[in-house]
């Protein structure tokens, strides 16, 4: 996503395309360039300061913290076991200590398509797993009371179950299965 000098930024949202290459430095240089009305190279500088400021933060120990935005923090790793998998050799690998990142509340709903301040879209809930609560209803108003029951009719008398259309184009054989009308009469399953 490469800019051209003097053209604008994309919109900031694109419809989602199949997998897009990844942005590089080049590529948010020229997006903070175009942003700004600043030279390339110039925005290319502060790229690379942003960078090496946060770089120099995490060497020193500390943990760079961007309201918004996410944590940068410095992990250690404890020392462990590894098999080589093509030779099933074990072999010792020493603690080691790792930067890790951890996005913050307005990346991860920018990323999920929350709009700032609201919910997430429906679509966005649903494939995400996510239980929408029900709204509440009134109570319900007391139940009036229940009438007498009519009599009981007598029962038709049962009918014997014709074959299924499926039985019948294998030759007449009749299932071993009652049909789904005898069930509900009362039919028992061998």
């Amino acid at each position: 996503m490469a800019l051209a000098k003097g053209s604008k930024a994309a919109p900031a949202k694109a419809a989602p395309a199949a997998k897009a290459s990844p942005m590089n430095r080049g590529d948010v240089s020229g997006a903070i360039a175009a942003k700004f009305g600043m030279p390339m190279t110039q925005a290319d500088a502060i790229t690379k300061e942003y960078e090496a400021t946060i770089v120099r933060a995490l060497t020193s120990g500390q943990e760079v913290r961007l309201a918004g935005f996410g944590s940068f923090k410095v992990s250690d790793r404890a020392a462990r076991m590894a098999r080589n998998p093509q030779t099933g050799e074990m072999k010792q690998i020493g603690a080691r200590k790792v930067p890790r990142f951890q996005p913050g509340k307005a990346v991860k709903d920018a990323v999920m398509g929350v709009k700032a301040g609201g919910k997430a879209p429906a679509k966005a809930a649903a494939a995400k797993g996510a239980t929408a609560k029900a709204p509440t209803k009134a109570p319900a108003k007391a139940a009036a009371p229940a009438k007498a029951a009519a009599p009981a009719k007598a029962a038709a008398p049962a009918k014997a179950a014709a074959p299924s259309k499926a039985a019948a184009s294998k030759g007449g054989k009749a299932s071993a299965a009652p049909s789904k009308a005898a069930a509900a009469k009362g039919g028992k399953k061998k």
